[in-house]
């Protein structure tokens, strides 16, 4: 992101997380997808167990 190691000790947390989120943003991340539902979680976690 182009921050400075000192700059990067200088911001709170949720600064950092803002910046990194702006950052992913404009260079054309992706957004970020919703978590699946309990119902698709034990699907997912039985099909690991098989």
């Amino acid at each position: 992101m182009g921050f400075s190691p000192r700059e990067v000790d200088q911001m709170t947390l949720w600064e950092l997380a803002v910046a990194a989120h702006g950052w992913i943003k404009a260079n054309g991340g992706e957004e970020e997808t919703a978590a699946p539902s309990w119902e698709e979680h034990i699907a997912m976690v039985n099909a690991v167990k098989k």
